[in-house]
């Protein structure tokens, strides 16, 4: 296997676009499939691949108090830094280049005056992240964690702005610690560290006088803590409620109240679904601030460095809903009218208010807007970024419809059903069923290049929220743990019997398309499909094609040689490696005789969660039947495909693959 991993390296690096792939597909047991390159039967018949995925918009910004700009952007094709002059950034904007990574710039954070930020940066896709700081004034980049071996996390920047918090897993590879680094005036900083205990740890907030902090461990989605530390002898004090019978919460600390006495938290405790609580440090006491948000799933919730306004999101069926209250009486602050979408709080300084929206028309925009005195009216709304469009016009693109369709065993499973612009309902076309990655994502009504693409070649595109999925409560979020995983997999041949029985496609004209669980799913579906076949409960096989990206096929490899600190999360979904029985019930390559379909596969070779021999065991298991799989490899990718220009190389692919399978 080392071997096959070398010489794909080799070859995708003398292809020299970083990524090397075969163009020919055979269905097994079916008739071969024509090599897709080149054939005229593929042409583009609406404003391309290559224009849909040119599509960008510049990140969200910080701005200085100056009104200097600072944006994450890829004019170039690959994510770096640039300072931008002006109330706005365009999308052809002529701003000063600060970074020059190779493998591109993954964040940053700007500490409140503008005079520093924080750089995230990682090699080939590998996510360990390292830390450099900038000097705005001078431009000099300095390395402040660099290890590459160890991943890297900020978490807070200190009152101050003398230093940071982070986390690392530098001492223990399965374990996170956290770490105070203060920058000093030697240039080399000074590194304290705080809590050095088993487990993945991150601090939410700390203390004006950084004697204590909130910090939280996550163990899975559904079983998390939040304790105080106090800084000084690493003393912490669990401050978690537990239900009165027993059992687990997703907690997710926001911080402290302004007097520092109380905390907001973020916990599913009551009914399932996530809501907003404050605690008593001294009583203990926990009392719900908002009841009027009692009915909605919280996805999140901020508080301003200086603890007088608090953001909170909701995630009502799919879309992202804002909320701004006063601290610390929790009063209501009215906002100003925002389109319907998925929208997301990307900065909270002051009373100045950043928000993203997006949807299927408005590529990931941001806007800003000045939190009003109470009993004052709020200013206009300003548009701080704006979308090369590639001269396509936006506000045309298909608005999905939220649909819900009957699982086998009677559950309702929630699902967005795209349609391509003009279409006749009932007339059966191409469709995607297209599956999320997690297992605890959720797909959402936001912008998708891909989406968009598909439609305007005159494919459908179904994606369904799949039990196990987040955002719906803690018992849907439950449902696809350990021994009923592939009950999510019925959930997702479930989407394609949909399809068929309301007239939208016909069996063997559906592809499913997944990356990471999402490419678990897309191969799974294929299994389940065929066992239904073969077991008389379904006349023929609903999918005729499948493209799996950077996903698992063997649950126990997958879980051996996945990362150590990613090894305890994901038992927890899937099953123990105590438990290999079981996991090799769920590994579509233990089933790879059910998969009698053309396939692609998709990965990059340096990918740290799911190992490139997932990808590897697919190919030559299903070479060795006689199948033809597209094959898709990038030597300087990790989980997914980051760079413009790999993500240029696998779009065409995909869409090549779509049009000389189910589209023929």
């Amino acid at each position: 296997m080392k071997r096959c991993i070398a010489s794909l390296s080799v070859l995708s690096i003398m292809l020299g676009a970083g990524c090397a792939g075969t163009t020919s597909s055979h269905g097994g047991s079916a008739a071969p499939v024509a090599t897709t390159a080149g054939a005229s039967a593929l042409a583009e018949t609406g404003p391309g691949i290559e224009r849909f995925v040119r599509i960008r918009t510049p990140g969200s910004p910080s701005m200085a108090p100056d009104g200097t700009m600072y944006v994450r952007d890829l004019p170039e094709g690959v994510f770096q830094l640039y300072r931008v002059k002006g109330d706005s950034v365009k999308a052809d904007f002529k701003g000063e280049k600060l970074t020059n990574y190779k493998d591109g710039l993954a964040g940053f954070s700007m500490w409140d005056d503008g005079s520093k930020i924080l750089l995230l940066h990682a090699f080939g896709g590998n996510e360990n992240t390292q830390v450099s700081l900038l000097d705005t004034a001078s431009g000099t980049i300095t390395e402040v964690l660099a290890n590459p071996k160890v991943q890297h996390a900020v978490n807070h920047w200190l009152d101050d702005g003398s230093g940071f918090v982070y986390t690392a897993n530098d001492e223990s590879p399965n374990d996170f610690y956290i770490y105070r680094h203060d920058f000093g005036t030697d240039g080399k900083g000074k590194k304290t560290k705080l809590l050095g205990k088993e487990g993945s740890w991150s601090l939410a907030d700390m203390t004006k006088d950084g004697t204590r902090a909130i910090v939280s461990q996550y163990r899975s989605a559904s079983d998390s803590t939040m304790q105080e530390l106090t800084t000084a002898g690493s003393i912490l004090k669990d401050l978690t409620v537990l239900p009165s019978g027993g059992g687990t919460v997703s907690v997710e600390a926001v911080g402290y109240m302004p007097d520092e006495q109380s905390v907001v938290y973020v916990s599913d405790i009551e009914g399932g679904l996530k809501k907003v609580f404050v605690r008593d440090l001294k009583t203990g006491a926990v009392s719900k601030p908002l009841p009027a948000l009692d009915g909605v799933h919280v996805d999140g919730a901020s508080i301003n460095r200086e603890r007088t306004l608090m953001a909170v999101v909701t995630n009502e069926d799919g879309y992202g809903v804002p909320h701004l209250f006063r601290l610390p009486s929790f009063e209501p602050v009215k906002l100003p009218a925002i389109e319907r979408g998925v929208v997301s709080l990307s900065s909270l300084r002051g009373n100045k208010v950043q928000w993203t929206l997006s949807n299927a028309r408005t590529p990931g925009l941001t806007y800003g807007w000045t939190a009003p005195e109470a009993g004052q009216a709020g200013g206009a709304v300003k548009q701080l970024t704006f979308a090369d469009t590639q001269g396509i016009d936006l506000a045309a693109f298909p608005l999905p419809e939220l649909i819900r369709y009957k699982a086998v065993d009677g559950l309702s499973v929630p699902a967005f059903l795209y349609t391509p612009a003009g279409y006749k309902k009932g007339t059966p076309i191409p469709f995607v069923v297209n599956y999320h990655g997690g297992p605890e994502g959720q797909f959402r009504p936001v912008f998708d290049r891909t989406v968009q693409y598909l439609l305007s070649e005159g494919f459908g595109v179904l994606q369904p929220n799949v039990r196990g999925s987040d955002g719906y409560g803690r018992e849907f979020l439950m449902m696809d743990d350990y021994k009923k995983r592939w009950d999510s997999v019925r959930d997702g041949v479930d989407a394609a019997a949909w399809l068929v029985a309301n007239g939208y496609a016909v069996p063997g004209r559906i592809a499913t398309y997944g990356g990471s669980y999402g490419g678990f799913m897309s191969v799974a579906c294929i299994v389940e499909d065929q066992q239904r076949v073969d077991a008389g409960t379904q006349q023929s096989r609903l999918f005729g094609a499948g493209i799996n990206v950077v996903g698992i096929v063997n649950v126990k490899t997958f879980l051996e040689q996945t990362s150590g600190y990613r090894r305890k999360l994901r038992e927890v979904e899937y099953g123990p490696l105590s438990d290999p029985e079981f996991l090799h019930s769920i590994s579509s390559i233990h089933k790879i005789d059910k998969i009698n379909v053309p396939m692609m596969i998709a990965h990059g070779l340096n990918d740290p969660r799911v190992p490139v021999g997932e990808a590897m065991q697919l190919a030559v298991g299903l070479m060795k039947r006689g199948m033809d799989p597209v094959q898709f490899y990038c030597h300087d990718e990790g989980h997914g495909f980051q760079k413009l220009d790999n993500r240029l190389l696998f779009s065409r692919k995909m869409s090549q693959f779509l049009k000389s399978t189910i589209a023929k």
